[in-house]
């Protein structure tokens, strides 16, 4: 089990849309914003490297300018589990 959380900076006029490509991204979730652009972003994903791979492709929404990650556990639940 992986969860990251971020913070991801916005153009302001795309904030709408850049919720809407988060939210539709599997095991993300977008738990507050502001109007200048910045929001709070979870991934919650069995894999590390589905979230790493995550985190990357927010960097390629168009109107994203930034992500930062702020926290990140990890946690195997079962022998051998990362390596799946």
């Amino acid at each position: 089990m992986a969860i990251c959380s971020l913070i991801v900076q916005a153009n302001p006029q795309c904030l709408d849309t850049v919720k809407e490509s988060l939210g539709a991204m599997k095991g993300v979730e977008v738990h507050a914003h502001n109007e200048q652009g910045k929001m709070v972003v979870s991934i919650d994903h069995p894999s590390r490297t589905y979230c790493s791979q995550a985190m990357s492709d927010m960097t390629q929404i168009q109107g994203v300018m930034s992500t930062s990650l702020v926290y990140e556990y990890q946690e195997d639940l079962e022998p051998g589990f990362a390596s799946k």
